[in-house]
C-alpha cells in the first residue's frame, strides 16, 4: 500500500535535515561522549520548534546551543590538565594566569639525555669506578628566555665538570643552530660524582675517556638550546626563596694549631692535633627558586639554586645525584612537561653527612613545592642581560714542596700517591697561569655570577652581600673548570682543597681577583650605560 505524503511536512523535514547533520558533526567532533545527551536535547528543541517557530529562528537557536555546548566541553577538557596529567584545581594557584601582566616574556625549555653506556668509568674519586647500571639518567637541559628583543639561554649538564675547550665547542654549535649570540649562552655542571669523566684527572688519563661520547656532547647541547628556543611561548615569572636547614655542613674542621682537616679524615687525625675550635666557615641554607608559567598557569620550568656538593650518591650506578631526585619529584607533582634546572651554588666546602642523596633530594623538593604552590607572577617587564669576559689567573706555586701538606691532610698512603702524581703532571705541563672565563647574567631583578670552578661558600656569600641586585645567586662550575677556588685562610690551613692538583689550580689571590671581577660585572649589567 502506497503511503501519501504531506508536501508541507516533507518541506519541514528537508529543512531539518539540512541543519541537523552539521550540528551533529560539530558536536560529535569536539565533545566527549557524555555530551551526547546535549545532542538529544538539541534535537528535542528542534522538533518542538518546527511546530511553533519560523525556520530562520529555529536555525539560530539550534546553532547557538551547539556552539555553547562545544565551548563548555572544551573548557572542561582543558582546564584541569598539566601536560597529560590531571591535577586537582586546588593544586593550581588561582593567581597564576601566565603572561597577563607580562606579555613580553617568552620561555622555552628542553632536555636531552646524555647518559653514557653502562661500563663507563665514573669520575669523582681518586680512582675510576666502572658503572654497572643507571640509577637515574643524565641530561643536558636548556631554558631560553626572550624579552624586550633579547634572548638568553641557561644550560645545565649532569656532569662533574667541563673544560673551557669542550664548553666553547658546545656554545659555538648552539649559537649557530639557534642564532642566540654566544655571549648570551651560559652553562654550568651539576658536579655529580656518578657521571663520566670529561677530562684527565686522578688516575684516569686521556686514554681512559670515552672520546666518542664526549664528541657527541656539542650536538646534544646545541639540540637542547635550539629546541628550547623553538618552543618559546608567552610566560610569566615568579621569584621565591626558602631555607633548607640541617642537611648541609661545612666539611672543614679547624684546630688550635691553625690546621684544618676534612671531615672524612678526622678519624685518621686522632688526638695529636689537639682540640678542635669548630667548623672553618659557614653554610648557606638559602634555596633560590624561579618559576615560569604559561598563560594558562601551567608550570613550564623551575630554576633552583642550592649550596651543597653533589657527591652524595657515591656508588657504582650512573646518577644525577640529588638534583635528579628534585627533577623527578617536581615532574611527578606538576606534570611531565615541567622541566627543572639546577643552579649549583658555592658548594666547594659544603657536604652532607648522614643523609642519602634521595633524602636530600626529597627534602629540597618538598621546600620547592611548598613555595610553588603559593607562587605569584611578578608584574612588569623582565629584563635580560648577559656579560662574558676572559680573565688571566695565576696558578699555585708548583715549585713548592707539597710533601708536608699532603701528610698533614691525613690521607691514606695510597691516596697520598695520587697527589704526588698530580703535582708531577702539572710540573711537566709547565703551566703557571691560565686564561679562563667569567659570566654575569640577569633574569629580571635576579643576578647570577658564574665562576669557573668549585667556589668556596665564603666567596659565594661575599658576592651575595655586595651585589647590587635584589637577589643574587653565585653559580659554580660554570664556563670552565679550574678546580677549587679557595680562600687565603683555607690555603694556609691546608686540607684536601688546598693541595696542588689538576682539581685545585688557582692561587687564592687569583680567586679574589675573579670574585671582584664578577661583582664588577654584576654592577655593569645592573646599571648599563645609557
Amino acid at each position: 500500500m502506497t503511503r501519501k505524503t504531506n508536501p508541507i511536512q516533507t518541506q519541514k523535514r528537508a529543512s531539518q535535515t539540512r541543519i541537523v547533520p552539521f550540528t551533529q558533526r560539530a558536536t560529535h567532533l569536539f565533545l566527549p561522549k557524555p555530551a551526547l545527551s546535549f545532542t538529544i536535547f538539541r534535537k528535542d528543541i528542534d522538533y518542538l520548534g518546527g511546530k511553533t517557530m519560523q525556520s530562520f529562528a529555529k536555525k539560530i537557536i539550534t546553532l547557538t546551543l551547539s556552539v555553547l555546548f562545544i565551548c563548555l566541553a572544551a573548557a572542561a577538557n582543558d582546564d584541569n590538565n598539566v601536560g597529560s596529567k590531571k591535577v586537582p584545581l586546588k593544586d593550581r594557584p588561582s593567581d597564576v594566569k601566565g603572561a597577563a601582566e607580562n606579555q613580553a616574556l617568552m620561555v622555552g625549555v628542553s632536555e636531552v639525555n646524555i647518559t653514557p653506556p653502562v661500563g663507563t668509568p665514573m669520575a669523582g674519586g681518586f680512582q675510576p669506578r666502572f658503572s654497572i647500571g643507571v640509577q637515574d639518567p643524565l641530561f643536558v637541559k636548556a631554558i631560553v628566555l626572550e624579552s624586550e628583543g633579547k634572548r638568553l639561554a641557561y644550560v645545565i649538564l649532569d656532569l662533574i665538570a667541563l673544560g673551557r675547550e669542550d664548553g666553547d665547542r658546545c656554545v659555538e654549535k648552539a649559537s649557530r643552530l639557534s642564532g642566540i649570540p654566544a655571549d648570551s649562552i651560559v652553562w654550568a655542571c651539576t658536579h655529580t660524582h656518578t657521571g663520566p669523566y670529561t677530562g684527565p684527572i686522578f688516575g684516569l688519563e686521556e686514554s681512559g675517556i670515552d672520546k666518542q661520547w664526549l664528541a657527541s656532547l656539542p650536538d646534544a647541547f646545541a639540540r637542547a638550546v635550539a629546541e628550547a628556543d623553538t618552543r618559546k611561548k608567552p610566560a610569566s615569572m615568579s621569584v621565591m626563596r626558602s631555607f633548607v636547614v640541617g642537611i648541609a655542613d661545612n666539611r672543614r674542621i679547624t684546630f688550635k694549631n691553625g690546621r684544618a682537616i676534612n671531615t672524612w679524615n678526622l678519624a685518621a687525625a686522632g688526638e695529636d692535633l689537639g682540640q678542635s675550635v669548630g667548623s672553618e666557615g659557614p653554610v648557606d641554607p638559602e634555596l633560590g627558586i624561579l618559576a615560569f608559567d604559561d598563560t594558562k598557569g601551567r608550570l613550564l620550568a623551575v630554576l633552583f639554586q642550592y649550596t651543597l656538593h653533589t657527591n652524595l650518591n657515591f656508588g657504582k650506578y650512573l646518577s644525577a645525584d640529588y638534583p635528579g631526585v628534585v627533577y623527578a619529584k617536581l615532574r611527578e607533582r606538576f606534570g611531565p612537561n615541567t622541566v627543572t634546572l639546577f643552579v649549583p651554588g658555592a658548594c666547594a666546602n659544603i657536604n652532607s653527612w648522614g643523609y642519602s642523596y634521595r633524602q636530600v633530594g626529597e627534602t629540597i623538593s618538598a621546600a620547592i613545592i611548598a613555595k610553588l604552590d603559593k607562587r605569584k607572577p611578578i608584574a612588569g617587564a623582565v629584563k635580560l642581560a648577559s656579560l662574558k669576559r676572559d680573565i688571566d689567573i695565576e696558578y699555585r706555586d708548583l715549585s713548592a714542596d707539597q710533601e708536608e701538606r699532603i701528610k698533614a691532610a691525613f690521607f691514606a698512603e695510597k691516596d697520598r700517591d695520587v697527589f704526588r702524581r698530580e703535582l708531577e703532571v702539572m710540573r711537566k705541563q709547565g703551566f703557571t697561569k691560565a686564561r679562563t672565563v667569567l659570566q654575569a647574567w640577569r633574569i629580571g631583578d635576579v643576578g647570577f655570577a658564574s665562576l669557573p670552578g668549585e667556589l668556596f661558600v665564603e666567596w659565594g656569600l661575599k658576592i651575595k652581600r655586595e651585589s647590587p641586585f635584589t637577589w643574587t645567586f653565585p653559580v659554580t662550575l660554570a664556563g670552565d673548570y679550574q678546580g677549587y677556588l679557595v680562600t687565603e685562610e683555607a690555603w694556609k690551613a691546608g686540607g684536601y682543597e688546598s693541595l696542588i692538583a689538576r682539581s685545585a689550580k688557582p692561587a687564592p689571590a687569583a680567586v679574589a681577583e675573579m670574585s671582584d671581577a664578577a661583582l664588577a660585572m654584576l654592577n655593569e649589567i645592573y646599571a648599563p650605560a645609557k
